[in-house]
């Protein structure tokens, strides 16, 4: 038996540009970072049947081809070795709320079906193949190297799909004071990233000008970004977030909603210095920077509108596969009261 996990991504700045509608022509950059919540999978021989059983989304008997998730049967048909197989999967949060959820379990999965045999980047290109390719999905190459390769990176998206990966060193009493300044909330809402990438996609395929320049902004966001974790400055971080949010949000009608502008907005009010909602948008979880000062005021601020609080951490931790013995050594029979 295997187990396999991998890490949610957190973008700062960049998102978008990874995309390959843009990134094939004018070069994509993001950086991000991974976090302490994952997604794990779960894969034995399968003892009693000759086939695939797979509870994932819900639980089934079948052969590979006709398994419901389309990132399982995807990676299955490219990387299954044909042997009797058992699958489950947990994640920390739902699917479809911006975190990457959808590519860390592809990217777990691929770890767990190829024995931990390919390094990180090698799962990482594995799982956007399957995303980009084997499932034809409009999304960018971000979210599988953050979270195979874990922690601080800098990454160049260029054409054909060629992805270099800069690992990006962040001092550690830094990152502490991130974990204790940045706050995320779920909006309760969850989406397709793909449908909501779709009309940027869309718009950068017909070289609409105003989609592009947006699109050049946020890629520049990337580098005072980067001076504002090089110079340990939080409340700078937190207006890059700001700006992202401010030219994401004029890509697509989908990327927000009212109800999210209304808690962003009275979370500025209160005295945070900038966030957005992570992912393509349309819903999932919303970042904010706020002081330890402010903080109390930002999250009465936020919650009002019905979103709610999720505790997390950063965490280097890339995807990771263990080979476990379900029986273990044999253990001394337990005493029994007489």
């Amino acid at each position: 038996m295997w187990i396999s996990s991998a890490p949610l991504r957190v973008s700062l700045a960049g998102g978008g540009t990874d995309v390959p509608s843009y990134a094939d022509r004018f070069g994509g950059v993001v950086l991000g970072t991974t976090i302490d919540l994952r997604v794990t999978v779960v894969g034995r021989p399968a003892r009693t049947h000759g086939h695939i059983r797979a509870c994932l989304d819900s639980c089934s008997s079948t052969a590979a081809g006709d398994v419901a998730n389309p990132f399982a049967r995807e990676a299955l048909r490219r990387h299954w070795g044909g042997n009797p197989l058992e699958l489950a999967s947990f994640a920390d949060v739902p699917g479809g709320t911006g975190l990457g959820s959808s590519s860390a379990f592809t990217v777990a999965l691929v770890a767990g079906l190829t024995a931990g045999q390919l390094d990180p980047a090698a799962a990482a290109k594995a799982a956007s193949v399957i995303e980009t390719e084997g499932l034809g999905r409009p999304v960018g190459r971000q979210d599988q190297y953050l979270s195979a390769l874990g922690g601080f990176h800098l990454l160049h998206f260029s054409h054909r799909g060629v992805v270099e990966a800069e690992k990006v060193p962040v001092d550690e009493e830094f990152v502490r004071r991130l974990d204790d300044e940045l706050l995320l909330f779920f909006t309760g809402r969850t989406r397709d990233s793909g449908e909501v990438l779709g009309e940027q996609n869309a718009r950068v395929g017909q070289s609409d000008r105003a989609a592009e320049r947006r699109l050049h902004e946020i890629k520049a966001l990337t580098w005072p970004a980067l001076d504002a974790l090089k110079n340990n400055d939080t409340t700078a971080l937190g207006k890059v977030l700001g700006r992202h949010w401010d030219l994401k949000r004029q890509l697509g009608a989908q990327v927000s909603l009212p109800s999210v502008d209304r808690a962003y907005a009275d979370a500025i009010r209160a005295g945070a210095s900038g966030g957005k909602l992570l992912g393509a948008g349309g819903g999932g979880f919303l970042l904010l920077h706020a002081k330890a000062g402010v903080q109390e005021e930002v999250r009465a601020a936020v919650t009002t509108h019905g979103l709610t609080e999720q505790p997390f951490h950063f965490d280097g931790r890339g995807v990771h596969v263990a080979a476990v013995d379900p029986a273990g050594p044999p253990r001394e029979p337990v005493p029994t009261a007489t």
